[in-house]
C-alpha cells in the first residue's frame, strides 16, 4: 500500500498541485477538512498530515492542537505550511506539538525529502516488524528503534517526532555530558534548516515531558546558560 498523506487545506488548486507531486513520488493524498482530519488519522494508516495555514494560521494552530491531543493520531508526523509573514506562529505551533514547519512557498524537494524520511506507515500499523530490519539500540533501560523512532522502557513504548528523536540520540551518546544548544541543533536539525536557541528549548521541553510520561521520572537536566544533559543508569 502506498503511504497516505492527509492534506488539510481550503485551497483546492493548491491541493491538486501538491497531490499531483505526491502521487508522482509514490504517495497517496487525501483532502480533509479540519473537522475530519482526526477521524481520518485514527481510522487510516497515515504517514503524515499536512496543515496548510495560508488563509488562517489560527485555525491551523487549533487543528494541530486537536491532532496532538487525540490519542493514536497524536503520533502521526504533522507538518504546517506557514505563510511568509506569519512566522510568529512558529513557536506557537511547536508548543502545540507540530513536528515540522515550512514557510510557503515551500520547495517540493524539501517537503518530499522530509516525507521520505518518515516511516512508511501510520502508528495504527499493527503488522509485525522484522527485527533484522529494525535494529534496536539499548541505553540502560531505554530501547531505541531508529526505523520507527520508537523508544521503549520496560513493557511500554512511545513514538517520537523526528527532531525529538534526534535530540534524544544525541543526549544518549554521552549520558551525563552537557550538550550545548549549538551541538543539539547540529545533531537534530537538517543542515539547511535554521533553528534558534529558543526553538531548541521548546523541543527539549517536549522531549523531557515525553520521557517523564514514559519512565515516570525526570531524565533531562537544564544547565543554565549552557545547555542540557541526560542522566540515565546504564548498568
Amino acid at each position: 500500500m502506498k503511504p497516505l498523506v492527509l492534506i488539510c487545506s481550503n485551497n483546492a488548486n493548491f491541493y491538486v498541485l501538491l497531490a499531483h507531486i505526491l502521487v508522482r513520488e509514490g504517495f497517496q493524498a487525501a483532502l480533509v477538512s479540519e473537522d475530519e482530519v482526526v477521524d481520518w488519522a485514527t481510522a487510516k494508516q497515515v504517514t503524515a498530515i499536512i496543515l496548510d495555514s495560508a488563509e488562517d494560521s489560527g485555525r491551523t494552530l487549533r487543528t494541530c492542537a486537536a491532532i496532538k491531543t487525540s490519542g493514536a493520531a497524536s503520533r502521526i508526523p504533522t507538518i504546517a505550511l506557514v505563510s511568509s509573514g506569519d512566522e510568529r506562529y512558529y513557536l506557537a505551533l511547536l508548543k502545540a506539538g507540530i513536528d515540522e514547519n515550512f514557510v510557503r512557498p515551500v520547495s517540493p524537494a524539501r517537503l518530499l525529502a522530509y516525507l521520505c524520511s518518515l516511516p512508511r506507515h501510520g502508528t495504527n500499523d499493527t503488522r509485525p516488524i522484522d527485527p533484522s530490519r529494525e535494529p534496536v539500540r539499548t541505553f540502560g533501560p531505554l530501547r531505541l528503534e531508529r526505523g520507527r523512532r520508537l523508544v521503549g522502557y520496560g513493557d511500554k513504548e512511545t513514538q517520537f517526532g523526528p527532531i525529538e528523536f534526534n535530540l534524544l540520540q544525541c543526549l544518549l551518546e554521552a549520558p551525563g555530558r552537557v550538550r550545548s544548544r549549538l551541538e543539539l541543533i547540529e545533531a537534530a536539525w537538517p543542515p539547511n534548516r535554521y533553528a534558534q536557541p529558543r526553538t531548541v528549548d521548546v523541543h527539549i521541553g517536549r522531549l523531557r515531558r515525553a520521557l517523564e510520561r514514559l519512565t515516570g521520572r525526570p531524565l533531562i537536566r537544564t544547565i543554565r546558560a549552557t545547555g542540557y544533559a541526560l542522566d540515565i543508569d546504564e548498568s
